[in-house]
């Protein structure tokens, strides 16, 4: 699999930290990680 998702993952959740999900992160499943992913990276693009 590839983990350069994870990687942006990160960034994201610290570029959206007022967000309030880093905290919820380590509890996440894979399936709910891409969610996230997605969500956040959406918010990013503006």
């Amino acid at each position: 699999m590839n983990e350069r998702w994870l990687e942006r993952l990160e960034m994201l959740l610290v570029r959206f930290s007022y967000l309030g999900m880093g905290a919820d992160i380590p509890s996440q499943s894979i399936n709910e990680l891409w969610s996230i992913y997605l969500y956040l990276s959406r918010l990013a693009e503006g």
